[in-house]
């Protein structure tokens, strides 16, 4: 049986997969991972000879085999070692990034609060107008599904009171009112967004969501790699958005 977990984390794959196929310059998610599997050795190896280095008093032979495989490493920070994370070469506007991101919080409805607040309005819709099925059956015919429309909360509540007072009307309102007020309360109450923090999470902050800085992204790719690279926000527009839709 499937979790809601192992839905939130397809969520997660096919989201990225997406945000990676609009990215600049253009990779693929399957390359992308090889470039992430090949920092996250070049990290370990750095962590590594700063632990050595730091304890080279007591391990001198582990000290001596980090210096002499990476002589220009001592006294340097991560990112002048082995550069920046891999998502920071690749770029895509915080708009589209958000709108693809968006799309699958949608889909998969990861916006509890938001599914909560929809849920309320049906309610009280439904209070004001029911509808109930009803199974239709006409003599030497087969039967079928119809509807019927049973008293709305105004009605019934009408019908507890009675006829004891002049001012019945008001009291229908007044109750359905404060009934519609208590739905109101539990919406603004129950804020939570476990699946929708979870998803945001793993997508922005731990996540490798690509680089929304154009300047960034072309320096990096001009001083680590040793390439110049132009970024065509137009392009990239028309690409996701479709030529009809962005024209």
């Amino acid at each position: 049986m499937i979790t809601r977990n192992e839905v939130i984390s397809d969520a997660i794959t096919k989201c990225l997969k997406e945000i990676y196929s609009y990215v600049v310059p253009k990779t693929t998610w399957d390359r992308f991972i090889d470039e992430c599997k090949a920092y996250n050795n070049k990290y370990k190896a750095w962590k590594n000879y700063n632990k050595a280095f730091g304890e080279k008093e007591n391990k001198p032979e582990i000290w001596i085999q980090y210096k002499c495989t990476f002589r220009n490493w001592e006294d340097k920070s991560v990112e002048e070692c082995i550069g920046p994370k891999p998502f920071e070469f690749y770029y895509l506007s915080k708009d589209i990034l958000d709108d693809i991101v968006n799309s699958y919080i949608e889909a998969y409805k990861l916006n509890e609060h938001k599914e909560l607040l929809n849920t309320i309005e049906i309610l009280k819709n439904y209070c004001k107008d029911p509808i109930i099925d009803k199974y239709i059956r006409e003599e030497e015919k087969s039967g079928y599904r119809g509807y019927d429309h049973p008293d709305n909360l105004k009605k019934e509540i009408k019908k507890i009171l009675g006829d004891v007072t002049e001012d019945n009307e008001y009291y229908q309102h007044t109750l359905q009112d404060k009934f519609f007020e208590f739905l109101d309360m539990t919406g603004k109450f129950f804020k939570w967004n476990v699946d929708l923090n979870t998803f945001n999470t793993n997508i922005y902050i731990f996540g490798p969501a690509p680089c929304s800085n154009k300047e960034t992204v072309i320096k990096n790719w001009k001083e680590y790699r040793s390439k110049d690279i132009e970024i065509n926000e137009e392009q990239i527009k028309k690409e996701y958005y479709g030529e009809n839709e962005f024209d």
